[in-house]
């Protein structure tokens, strides 16, 4: 009796270890998709969040979110990036201390991005 009891309580562990704590949505993965403002786009490279920025301004352009106004202004801020990022690649490759410094100013643009956006 006492080995069945012990088997059933080991066989119950076993069984709610399989269930996952949180249940999987078909629509998680697109809303994931769709939320380019996460917090991880540093993962990306700089020239593919160079590209992501340049997608959102698009997108907030045809959204009517941004106008034209503040979209020039929004590409002149990437260009300046783009810039920098030739001139640091001017030897051949980006070293610690520059791909740093991108990386602050698409976090400064991206914010700006976001601040068009919104308002």
């Amino acid at each position: 009796m006492k080995l069945t009891v012990i088997a059933l309580a080991v066989t119950g562990l076993f069984a709610s270890a399989a269930v996952p704590a949180q249940p999987y949505h078909h629509d998680d993965h697109q809303r994931w998709a769709q939320n380019d403002d996460r917090w991880d786009d540093r993962e990306a490279g700089v020239n593919e969040r160079e590209a992501r920025i340049n997608a959102r301004i698009q997108r907030g352009m045809n959204d009517g979110r941004i106008n034209e106004r503040e979209a020039r202004r929004l590409y002149r801020e990437l260009r300046e990036v783009e810039a920098k990022e030739r001139a640091f690649n001017n030897d051949g490759r980006l070293n610690r201390r520059e791909t740093e410094e991108l990386n602050r100013d698409l976090d400064r643009l991206t914010g700006h991005v976001r601040e068009q956006i919104r308002d």
